[in-house]
Protein backbone atom coordinates (compact mmCIF):
# COMPACT_ATOMS: atom_id res chain seq x y z
CA UNK A 1 0.00 0.00 0.00
CA UNK A 2 1.46 3.38 -0.95
CA UNK A 3 1.83 5.45 2.29
CA UNK A 4 0.30 8.71 2.14
CA UNK A 5 2.64 11.68 3.02
CA UNK A 6 0.64 14.42 3.58
CA UNK A 7 -2.43 13.41 5.34
CA UNK A 8 -3.13 13.75 9.10
CA UNK A 9 -5.33 12.72 12.09
CA UNK A 10 -5.88 13.95 15.13
CA UNK A 11 -3.73 12.07 16.82
CA UNK A 12 -0.72 10.22 15.71
CA UNK A 13 0.08 7.58 15.82
CA UNK A 14 -2.81 6.01 16.05
CA UNK A 15 -3.71 2.68 16.84
CA UNK A 16 -6.28 -0.16 16.49
CA UNK A 17 -9.62 -0.24 18.88
CA UNK A 18 -8.72 -3.52 19.61
CA UNK A 19 -4.95 -2.71 21.14
CA UNK A 20 -5.77 1.02 22.76
CA UNK A 21 -5.54 2.30 25.90
CA UNK A 22 -8.29 5.25 24.78
CA UNK A 23 -10.92 5.61 22.92
CA UNK A 24 -12.51 8.94 21.41
CA UNK A 25 -15.66 9.43 20.52
CA UNK A 26 -17.84 12.45 19.11
CA UNK A 27 -21.38 13.06 19.67
CA UNK A 28 -22.65 15.88 17.81
CA UNK A 29 -26.36 16.05 19.25
CA UNK A 30 -27.77 19.44 20.07
CA UNK A 31 -31.24 19.09 20.01
CA UNK A 32 -32.48 20.32 23.02
CA UNK A 33 -29.80 23.01 23.92
CA UNK A 34 -32.50 25.35 22.60
CA UNK A 35 -30.77 28.80 24.35
CA UNK A 36 -27.70 28.73 22.21
CA UNK A 37 -26.85 26.00 19.46
CA UNK A 38 -23.60 25.11 18.25
CA UNK A 39 -23.01 22.51 20.87
CA UNK A 40 -22.62 19.97 18.10
CA UNK A 41 -19.61 21.59 16.66
CA UNK A 42 -17.97 20.43 19.87
CA UNK A 43 -16.02 17.04 18.04
CA UNK A 44 -14.42 18.80 15.51
CA UNK A 45 -13.12 21.48 17.64
CA UNK A 46 -11.86 20.06 20.28
CA UNK A 47 -10.03 17.03 18.63
CA UNK A 48 -8.30 20.54 16.30
CA UNK A 49 -7.48 21.67 19.54
CA UNK A 50 -5.99 18.36 21.01
CA UNK A 51 -4.06 17.81 17.75
CA UNK A 52 -2.80 21.32 18.51
CA UNK A 53 -1.63 21.22 22.33
CA UNK A 54 1.37 21.09 23.32
CA UNK A 55 0.65 17.70 25.33
CA UNK A 56 2.74 17.20 27.58
CA UNK A 57 0.77 17.64 31.24
CA UNK A 58 3.98 19.41 33.27
CA UNK A 59 2.30 19.44 36.98
CA UNK A 60 1.87 15.53 36.52
CA UNK A 61 5.11 14.76 34.39
CA UNK A 62 3.21 12.45 32.12
CA UNK A 63 2.44 13.25 28.03
CA UNK A 64 -0.84 10.82 27.70
CA UNK A 65 -1.06 10.98 24.28
CA UNK A 66 2.63 9.82 23.99
CA UNK A 67 2.45 7.55 26.63
CA UNK A 68 -0.94 5.82 26.23
CA UNK A 69 -2.49 4.56 22.94
CA UNK A 70 -5.03 6.58 21.86
CA UNK A 71 -8.15 5.36 18.74
CA UNK A 72 -10.48 7.54 17.51
CA UNK A 73 -13.65 6.00 16.17
CA UNK A 74 -14.97 8.80 15.08
CA UNK A 75 -18.65 10.74 15.59
CA UNK A 76 -21.88 8.89 16.39
CA UNK A 77 -23.83 9.16 13.50
CA UNK A 78 -26.63 11.55 15.40
CA UNK A 79 -30.62 11.96 14.74
CA UNK A 80 -30.92 15.51 15.04
CA UNK A 81 -34.32 16.00 16.99
CA UNK A 82 -34.58 12.70 17.55
CA UNK A 83 -33.21 11.81 21.39
CA UNK A 84 -35.03 8.44 21.69
CA UNK A 85 -33.31 7.53 18.33
CA UNK A 86 -30.40 9.14 19.12
CA UNK A 87 -29.87 7.35 22.51
CA UNK A 88 -30.59 4.15 21.09
CA UNK A 89 -27.31 4.86 18.42
CA UNK A 90 -25.24 5.85 21.64
CA UNK A 91 -25.97 2.48 23.79
CA UNK A 92 -25.31 0.77 21.05
CA UNK A 93 -22.04 2.26 19.60
CA UNK A 94 -20.48 2.21 23.23
CA UNK A 95 -21.83 -1.29 23.87
CA UNK A 96 -19.71 -2.32 20.56
CA UNK A 97 -16.37 -0.69 21.57
CA UNK A 98 -16.51 -2.77 24.54
CA UNK A 99 -17.11 -5.68 23.01
CA UNK A 100 -14.20 -5.13 20.90
CA UNK A 101 -11.85 -3.77 24.06
CA UNK A 102 -13.42 -4.28 27.40
CA UNK A 103 -10.60 -2.38 29.00
CA UNK A 104 -10.37 0.56 27.02
CA UNK A 105 -10.88 4.10 28.58
CA UNK A 106 -13.48 6.01 26.56
CA UNK A 107 -13.54 9.97 26.36
CA UNK A 108 -16.51 11.45 25.11
CA UNK A 109 -16.80 14.50 23.45
CA UNK A 110 -20.71 16.30 23.22
CA UNK A 111 -22.87 17.77 22.34
CA UNK A 112 -25.35 18.67 24.80
CA UNK A 113 -25.32 17.52 27.94
CA UNK A 114 -28.23 14.71 27.40
CA UNK A 115 -25.99 13.24 25.82
CA UNK A 116 -24.19 11.58 29.40
CA UNK A 117 -27.84 9.32 29.91
CA UNK A 118 -27.28 7.04 27.40
CA UNK A 119 -23.64 6.98 28.06
CA UNK A 120 -24.16 5.92 31.33
CA UNK A 121 -27.01 3.83 30.72
CA UNK A 122 -24.79 1.79 28.37
CA UNK A 123 -21.19 1.79 31.11
CA UNK A 124 -23.41 1.23 34.38
CA UNK A 125 -20.78 3.19 36.46
CA UNK A 126 -21.51 2.85 40.09
CA UNK A 127 -20.92 6.70 40.62
CA UNK A 128 -21.36 9.47 38.54
CA UNK A 129 -19.52 13.09 39.25
CA UNK A 130 -20.71 15.45 37.94
CA UNK A 131 -19.04 19.04 37.46
CA UNK A 132 -21.25 21.46 36.24
CA UNK A 133 -22.67 25.17 36.57
CA UNK A 134 -26.17 23.75 37.29
CA UNK A 135 -27.76 20.67 38.48
CA UNK A 136 -29.48 19.61 35.48
CA UNK A 137 -32.40 18.04 38.24
CA UNK A 138 -35.44 19.79 36.50
CA UNK A 139 -38.51 17.53 36.39
CA UNK A 140 -42.27 18.43 35.53
CA UNK A 141 -45.47 16.76 34.73
CA UNK A 142 -44.38 16.70 31.01
CA UNK A 143 -40.89 14.91 32.02
CA UNK A 144 -39.13 15.90 28.40
CA UNK A 145 -35.50 14.64 27.69
CA UNK A 146 -33.35 17.44 28.11
CA UNK A 147 -30.02 18.70 28.76
CA UNK A 148 -31.30 20.07 31.90
CA UNK A 149 -32.97 17.12 32.73
CA UNK A 150 -30.76 14.31 32.03
CA UNK A 151 -29.31 14.50 35.86
CA UNK A 152 -32.82 13.98 37.16
CA UNK A 153 -33.92 10.63 34.80
CA UNK A 154 -30.21 9.62 36.05
CA UNK A 155 -30.76 9.53 39.51
CA UNK A 156 -34.51 8.17 38.98
CA UNK A 157 -32.57 5.10 37.32
CA UNK A 158 -30.47 4.62 40.35
CA UNK A 159 -27.67 6.37 39.35
CA UNK A 160 -25.22 7.87 42.77
CA UNK A 161 -24.48 10.85 41.33
CA UNK A 162 -21.85 13.45 43.42
CA UNK A 163 -22.34 17.43 41.73
CA UNK A 164 -19.28 19.82 42.39
CA UNK A 165 -19.03 23.39 41.25
CA UNK A 166 -23.08 24.00 41.06
CA UNK A 167 -24.21 27.20 41.93
CA UNK A 168 -27.44 27.83 39.63
CA UNK A 169 -30.29 26.03 40.12
CA UNK A 170 -34.63 25.99 40.42
CA UNK A 171 -36.46 25.10 43.12
CA UNK A 172 -37.41 21.47 42.22
CA UNK A 173 -33.97 20.76 41.54
CA UNK A 174 -33.25 21.47 45.18
CA UNK A 175 -36.07 19.23 46.11
CA UNK A 176 -34.74 16.71 43.80
CA UNK A 177 -31.28 16.66 45.21
CA UNK A 178 -32.87 15.97 48.44
CA UNK A 179 -35.20 13.28 47.33
CA UNK A 180 -32.04 11.48 45.52
CA UNK A 181 -29.37 12.34 48.06
CA UNK A 182 -27.02 13.87 45.78
CA UNK A 183 -23.44 14.76 47.38
CA UNK A 184 -21.55 18.20 46.67
CA UNK A 185 -18.03 16.72 47.49
CA UNK A 186 -15.41 13.86 46.44
CA UNK A 187 -15.81 12.49 49.76
CA UNK A 188 -16.18 8.33 49.99
CA UNK A 189 -16.22 7.99 45.99
CA UNK A 190 -17.21 4.47 45.22
CA UNK A 191 -15.87 2.96 42.00
CA UNK A 192 -16.27 2.48 39.06
CA UNK A 193 -16.61 5.91 38.04
CA UNK A 194 -18.14 8.15 35.02
CA UNK A 195 -16.49 11.68 34.80
CA UNK A 196 -19.09 14.12 33.36
CA UNK A 197 -18.15 17.43 32.77
CA UNK A 198 -19.78 20.29 31.51
CA UNK A 199 -17.56 23.19 30.41
CA UNK A 200 -19.47 25.92 32.24
CA UNK A 201 -18.19 24.59 35.49
CA UNK A 202 -15.37 26.78 34.65
CA UNK A 203 -15.74 30.55 35.54
CA UNK A 204 -16.63 32.51 32.07
CA UNK A 205 -13.57 34.24 32.13
CA UNK A 206 -11.92 30.66 31.23
CA UNK A 207 -14.61 29.28 29.30
CA UNK A 208 -16.60 31.77 27.94
CA UNK A 209 -18.20 29.69 24.56
CA UNK A 210 -20.57 27.68 26.59
CA UNK A 211 -24.53 27.74 26.65
CA UNK A 212 -25.57 28.57 30.01
CA UNK A 213 -22.92 30.61 31.78
CA UNK A 214 -23.00 31.33 35.38
CA UNK A 215 -20.18 34.18 37.05
CA UNK A 216 -18.24 32.81 40.33
CA UNK A 217 -17.07 29.41 38.54
CA UNK A 218 -14.27 27.53 39.24
CA UNK A 219 -10.83 27.94 37.75
CA UNK A 220 -8.52 25.36 35.51
CA UNK A 221 -6.64 24.96 38.52
CA UNK A 222 -9.36 24.17 40.74
CA UNK A 223 -11.31 21.61 38.47
CA UNK A 224 -7.67 19.87 37.93
CA UNK A 225 -7.28 19.05 41.51
CA UNK A 226 -10.81 17.61 41.61
CA UNK A 227 -9.84 15.24 38.38
CA UNK A 228 -6.54 14.07 40.20
CA UNK A 229 -8.85 13.87 43.10
CA UNK A 230 -11.91 11.98 41.37
CA UNK A 231 -8.95 9.59 39.49
CA UNK A 232 -7.42 8.06 42.58
CA UNK A 233 -10.85 5.10 42.57
CA UNK A 234 -11.27 3.93 39.16
CA UNK A 235 -12.47 5.86 36.32
CA UNK A 236 -14.24 3.78 33.18
CA UNK A 237 -15.04 6.68 30.97
CA UNK A 238 -15.35 10.63 31.25
CA UNK A 239 -17.68 13.41 28.82
CA UNK A 240 -17.01 16.72 28.08
CA UNK A 241 -19.93 18.83 26.96
CA UNK A 242 -22.11 21.97 25.98
CA UNK A 243 -18.81 23.89 24.30
CA UNK A 244 -21.36 26.46 22.21
CA UNK A 245 -18.80 28.10 19.38
CA UNK A 246 -18.75 26.42 15.72
CA UNK A 247 -14.71 28.45 15.62
CA UNK A 248 -11.41 26.61 15.56
CA UNK A 249 -9.23 27.99 18.57
CA UNK A 250 -12.31 29.14 20.51
CA UNK A 251 -10.74 29.62 24.01
CA UNK A 252 -13.43 26.94 25.44
CA UNK A 253 -12.74 24.00 23.32
CA UNK A 254 -8.86 24.75 24.21
CA UNK A 255 -9.62 24.56 27.48
CA UNK A 256 -11.52 21.07 27.02
CA UNK A 257 -8.75 20.20 25.49
CA UNK A 258 -6.58 20.60 28.58
CA UNK A 259 -8.88 19.53 30.78
CA UNK A 260 -9.02 16.02 28.54
CA UNK A 261 -4.99 15.51 28.75
CA UNK A 262 -5.02 16.31 33.14
CA UNK A 263 -7.57 13.61 33.13
CA UNK A 264 -5.63 11.16 31.34
CA UNK A 265 -2.53 12.07 32.58
CA UNK A 266 -3.94 9.91 35.39
CA UNK A 267 -4.65 6.92 33.44
CA UNK A 268 -1.49 4.28 33.91
CA UNK A 269 -1.37 1.74 31.08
Amino acid sequence: MTELLFTSKSFVPEYPLEEADVCFLGIPFDSTATAIGNQRFGPPTVRYALKNAISYVPERNKNPLKELKVCDVGDVDVAFGDYEETSFRIRDTIDSIFKINPKIFLVVIGGEHLITLPIVEALKPKTIVHLDAHRDLVSSDEEKFAHNTWAYFASNEGFRIVQIGVRSWEEVEEENRKKFKIMNNSKGLKGPIYLSIDMDVFDPAYAPDTGFKEPNGLSPREVFEIIDKVFEKKVIGMDVVEISSDRFNNPTSELAARTILRALSNLKR
